[in-house]
């Protein structure tokens, strides 16, 4: 028969072997599931349903925002929700398009919109690039509470949920000023992908169309070379759901077309023509735990600077 005490000293034996093996699984994760495994990380953090905005649309820290071209609330909104124009995130810097709008300008149109430092903000749009690149421009800012609505407003609608027409009230926001020292956090240029073409550690996702990715295919009447030197190609809609294009696929299936793409561990750079697509690739990888960044200026950028290019090659 075993003793009191050599029976406490099991069980503590084996406490401390069960959290031996916790801080190993810890400091040696492996595949791109372990990657986020941290709170700040979940996916459900960066994507919420509709059932949850229903749940919590009173809080006061939410604020809903829905990104329309002008600027001025749809006919149909979500109750509350605040229109956020698209051309405040469309600047052109020395010829390339959509570049971060100054930081200045891009927090004023955020506090207009009701945005402060501590805000939940859930944002929406009409397409999911739109949507995904005020999360980006928003993230440049410094905030962290930023969360896309899956499905938007055809999901919320078609639930028969509660709907409002007109301008809604708002009473402006405050973020710090501060808060634009991050601004470059998400995006890399030409400067920092260059002398990492080709190298481990990072892992490039071409989210333009196959044409595009294999050199015969172009955009907007601009003929494309190929890809840069190691990248995938994952276009934004395979991420969504082809009936309701704004509905995300589910997080198991998100996170294996990356793994398919991305190496445990590397920095994740999304491009596409502009950076208008590259938008919605870059957030998925940020839902699903990665560092990820955006090429600001993506392959208008690359043709206008000469880097190396490839065609064909294994999407």
């Amino acid at each position: 028969m075993i003793s009191i005490t050599t029976a406490r000293r099991m069980v503590s034996s084996a406490a401390r072997f069960a959290g031996l093996l916790t801080v190993t699984a810890t400091m040696f994760p492996s595949g791109l599931a372990a990657q986020s495994v941290t709170p700040a990380a979940r996916f459900a953090d960066h994507v919420v349903t509709t059932e949850w905005l229903a749940a919590h649309l009173n809080d006061p820290d939410v604020v809903v925002l829905d990104v329309t071209m002008n600027g001025k609330s749809r006919a149909t909104r979500i109750p509350g929700a605040r229109a956020f124009p698209y051309r405040v995130l469309a600047g052109t810097t020395d010829g390339i398009s959509l570049e971060l709008p100054p930081a200045d300008s891009l927090r004023r149109a955020a506090e207009r919109a009701g945005v402060s430092q501590q805000s939940r903000v859930i944002v929406y749009a009409e397409e999911a690039p739109m949507a995904t690149r005020l999360l980006l421009s928003l993230r440049s800012l410094g905030l962290a509470r930023l969360s896309y609505l899956s499905g938007g407003l055809p999901k919320w609608v078609a639930e028969g949920r509660r709907v409002e027409q007109g301008e809604p009230t708002v009473s402006a926001g405050t973020i710090a000023a501060a808060g634009s020292d991050s601004r470059g956090a998400p995006i890399v240029d030409a400067a920092w992908i260059l002398p990492r073409l080709g190298t481990a550690g990072l892992s490039l996702i071409d989210t333009r169309t196959t044409g595009e990715y294999n050199g015969t295919g172009s955009r907007s009447g601009m003929p494309s070379a190929g890809h840069l030197e190691g990248a995938r190609q994952l276009e934004w809609e395979w991420m969504f759901d082809a009936k309701n294009p704004l509905q995300l696929k589910p997080e198991s299936e998100l996170r294996a077309l990356f793994e398919e793409r991305v190496r445990p561990g590397d920095v994740v750079v999304t491009y596409c023509w502009v950076g208008y697509r590259a938008n919605a690739t870059w957030f998925v990888a940020t839902a699903l735990g990665l560092d990820a960044r955006r090429y600001d200026g993506s392959y208008q950028d690359r043709q206008r600077r000469k880097l190396p290019t490839k065609a064909g090659g294994t999407p």
